[in-house]
């Protein structure tokens, strides 16, 4: 199924689109790191390839804005099996743009308010001396407000919307292959944005005591932007690629619940065994606690056991399959050291999944983790938290 959508060019200097495509690749080590610098440098687009939305003189916006690079964009309007021709998992790509906003008049310093149309409660709120300003990590199909003020006085008012996209990739410095599991369209609405997360791990793997390969600016964006309040580490224990971590309190501090919930791994066929059979159970009863939301769960790279679980939540909740493979497929984009296809794990867990009972992937991936142990009233707080 391709999806294409329209964009309008952009109009300089009252909102246009910036491309963050990333700093030069780096090379993956233990733990993946999308850059060893705080923020790449993103380039205005001026040219119709961009996209923005316009904001006339009397305040109302005409069109919306992607958060994917056009890189990224193509991989949504082209065919599962062309992911490959547009990352390959060797380079950070994962990044979404950049919508920068501009104003003329009043005087340094600004206050500038971001806020969601429909849930003025998650307002973002910053202070500037430029007469621009970027947003990164929009949530998709969502309307935004936006009020710039100097002292008392209201300098520029306008508003924006996001497109009806699907995949909300995430901007969180030193560390790749991150997004929103929520968000994708589900019985005429959208799963829950900002509930549940999917990144690559954010220590060094292996280290002898607890590394960050997150950087300061990104553990930032993790607590206050995304206020998580649990970490779920599928990495194994065993052999220390935990690095160092002991359950309880993980390197973003103690405002954050650690928990371990080791998976042993081999291509597509992370279902075996009951080491991952109790961990499953763990993942499901840590996600049955209300108290854990937001949370985020990672392996090393982001991408095979945390592939797992978020197919598994993803499946569980109803959605279509294409979006199940978008969401795991999207991997490539993230520098995780080689690419991933439909037949990484078609022939692997999917297989397994396919033989339970059920005439859908839901009703099949519930007599799955049910079979396994997930409990019912784990799956129900699961459903709430991420359904409404």
């Amino acid at each position: 199924m391709k999806r294409s959508i329209a964009l309008l060019p952009v109009v300089l200097s009252v909102l246009s689109l910036a491309s963050c495509q990333g700093a030069p690749a780096c090379s993956v080590a233990s733990c993946p790191v999308a850059s060893s610098q705080d923020e790449p440098t993103c380039s205005v687009a001026t040219s119709s390839a961009g996209s923005s939305t316009v904001i006339r003189s009397d305040g109302k916006a005409e069109g919306v804005v992607t958060i994917h690079t056009p890189v990224q964009r193509a991989f949504f309007d082209n065919g599962l099996g062309d992911v490959n021709l547009f990352a390959r998992g060797v380079e950070e790509l994962s990044r979404p743009t950049t919508v920068t906003f501009s104003w003329e008049g009043g005087a340094a310093p600004y206050h500038v308010v971001l806020s969601e149309r429909e849930n003025p409660a998650n307002a973002r709120e910053f202070d500037t001396d430029s007469t621009s300003i970027g947003f990164t990590n929009l949530k998709v199909a969502t309307a935004y407000d936006v009020k710039v003020t100097s002292g008392d006085t209201v300098v520029k008012e306008g508003f924006f919307a996001t497109a009806e996209e699907i995949v909300r990739n995430l901007y969180v410095s030193g560390v790749t292959n991150v997004r929103d599991l929520g968000g994708y369209p589900l019985d005429g609405k959208r799963t829950k944005q900002g509930v549940l997360f999917r990144t690559a791990c954010i220590n060094h793997s292996a280290a002898e005591t607890p590394t960050k390969s997150i950087s300061d600016k990104g553990v930032n964006t993790m607590l206050n932007e995304l206020k998580v309040k649990c970490e779920i580490d599928l990495r194994a224990v065993s052999n220390n690629e935990v690095g160092g971590l002991t359950e309880g309190v993980g390197v973003l501090g103690e405002s954050v619940r650690y928990y371990q919930c080791p998976m042993s791994y081999s291509t597509g066929k992370t279902m075996e065994g009951e080491l991952n059979d109790s961990s499953l159970r763990k993942v499901f009863s840590i996600l049955g606690d209300e108290s854990n939301y937001p949370a985020f769960f990672h392996c090393a790279i982001g991408t095979d056991r945390t592939g797992y679980v978020g197919w598994l939540i993803n499946a569980f909740l109803g959605l279509e399959e294409e979006y199940l493979w978008r969401d795991y497929l999207f991997s490539n984009y993230g520098n995780i050291g080689g690419s991933r296809s439909v037949s990484t794990i078609r022939a692997g867990y999917l297989a397994d999944l396919q033989r339970r009972p059920g005439a859908t992937w839901k009703e099949k991936t519930t007599a799955y983790l049910l079979e396994k142990g997930v409990e019912q009233k784990h799956l129900d707080t699961l459903s709430s938290m991420m359904l409404g």
